[in-house]
């Protein structure tokens, strides 16, 4: 292999599509059973304007650099964005303060457009806010987008140019050798001239690995939300945050461009990276803070929660580091907030790294854009009449919730790149993120992964592992079966 990139999140895949156009053997490994499982996954799905990061580091200028890079890499890839915009609340004096601090911070760092509004300027374009608000920065280029759709479609855009990318493969040893390295998973052994170390909360291992002393070390920290059910997504149109604590950014309500809204998220440092569990004591605080910046939201309207883990570091800012005694591993670590918005812009550091090393040269054949995907829910009913005509399971809809058919998962099940999982259909196809969970479509997508893979319906897991959904066939049908 030429190169090695190891973790498929939101920043591995990106570089993956960016070094997809040259000509290089590039293989990307991954050791859960789907892509974008890990922050990826779990996350807000806000497009930073680059405010709130400090001036001059790695996080203030990939932040502002991949908030521009956005709108084209999403119309490439055929992936919602939208620019709704920011408003952060300050509720006393100390909190305006706070508020011009980041307006000068965001001048400096070359965000454009920002501005502190009054609390009636604010209540007219979002009139759900809190009314004992004091001002708002106004921060226009904010966005949303969908985090795992994006790495999802980086990734099969890659794929589609030649990338090779292997799951549930995950790395155990990495040795160096003349000329590169030796990569060993728990599967097979690799030689790559050139290794990209962007494995998330586990890419301390992975230094640790490689033999690179350096002290770096990655804490997890879990953050929890509440998902709103749709009817709530006109509670407001814009980001709300509060004003940032040394934490993070605080408790936001957000817009999501499935039409939900989230609340969330707090932050804990834990010490556990594969816990993902949800607490009473921190849904409580979410839903405290939240209310405060949007009261008056029905409890009832709540229709799911879940925690995702961030990558934060002791070296606080992003790790973008080639050490001299390991030429030829990039370390892209530490990419906590805002590591989504900067994902493109680390994407263009690692071919610029690259390409200092390597003649690069392009592929001819490659794309750029790819083709956009058919959602039966987005359709025109004359649109959907005719796709039924030509295979009345489009007109079968599974997942009534998201209005789902069957011949979209199976269209889906049939990629190159199959989701084998109940979450990895999810996250392509929203199946069981509505109201019911998955209550009435789980049974009719695991008969179809069924038949389409050709595996009884109890193979098939949640998300990969042990996370078996059935552990047998029914007491009633085996009885009758064996006639007793």
């Amino acid at each position: 292999m030429d190169v090695i990139i190891i973790g498929g999140g939101i920043v591995g895949t990106l570089i993956a599509r960016q070094l997809s156009f040259y000509s290089l053997r590039i293989l990307l490994l991954e050791k859960e059973s789907d892509i974008a499982m890990g922050a990826t996954k779990a996350n807000s799905g806000i497009v930073h304007a680059g405010y709130d990061p400090l001036p001059n580091t790695n996080k203030a200028k990939t932040n502002v650099r991949g908030n521009k890079l956005y709108p084209e890499l999403c119309s490439q890839l055929k992936v919602p964005f939208k620019r709704n915009g920011a408003f952060v609340l300050a509720f006393n004096d100390e909190e305006i303060k706070i508020l011009e601090e980041l307006k000068e911070r965001g001048r400096i760092n070359g965000v454009l457009g920002l501005e502190i509004i009054s609390k009636e300027e604010l209540l007219k374009r979002e009139p759900n806010i809190n009314p004992e608000v004091k001002r708002a920065l106004y921060v226009p280029n904010s966005g949303i987008t969908s985090p795992y759709l994006l790495a999802i479609s980086a990734l099969e855009n890659a794929w589609e140019n030649g990338v090779e990318v292997h799951l549930e493969e995950e790395v155990q040893g990495v040795i160096k050798e003349k000329g590169g390295y030796i990569v060993k998973t728990n599967k097979n052994s690799y030689f790559t001239k050139y290794i990209i170390n962007c494995a998330g909360i586990n890419g301390d291992e992975i230094i640790k690995m490689a033999g690179i002393d350096f002290s770096f070390e990655i804490t997890p920290r879990k953050g929890e939300y509440f998902v709103l059910d749709k009817k709530m997504g006109n509670l407001v149109s814009s980001t709300i945050f509060p004003t940032p604590t040394p934490l993070g950014k605080g408790i936001l309500v957000i817009p999501t461009v499935e039409g939900n809204i989230l609340l969330g998220p707090n932050a804990q440092n834990i010490n556990d990276k594969e816990d993902k569990t949800t607490t009473h004591e921190g849904l409580k605080e979410v839903w405290e803070k939240a209310t405060k910046l949007v009261p008056n939201i029905p409890f009832s309207s709540v229709i799911n929660t879940f925690a995702g883990i961030r990558a934060s570091s002791n070296y606080k800012d992003f790790l973008i580091e080639e050490f001299n005694s390991h030429k030829g591993i990039l370390n892209i670590l530490g990419i906590d907030s805002p590591g989504l918005t900067s994902a493109p812009a680390l994407a263009e550091i690692a071919e610029e790294w690259l390409r200092e090393k390597e003649k690069l040269i392009p592929k001819k054949e490659a794309k750029k854009e790819r083709e956009k995907t058919l959602y039966f829910r987005e359709l025109t009913n004359e649109e959907r009449e005719e796709l039924i005509k030509r295979n009345p399971k489009w007109g079968h809809i599974v997942c009534r919730c998201e209005h789902v058919s069957e011949m979209e998962i199976i269209e889906f099940i049939r990629h190159p790149l199959t989701p084998k999982t109940l979450e990895a259909l999810r996250k392509r196809l929203r199946v069981g993120t509505g109201r019911c969970h998955g209550a009435f479509c789980t049974p009719h997508i695991l008969k179809i992964l069924s038949k389409e893979l050709g595996k009884p319906m109890n193979s098939f897991t949640l998300k990969g592992g042990n996370s078996k959904i059935l552990f047998g066939e029914n007491k009633v049908r085996w009885k009758n079966e064996k006639g007793s």
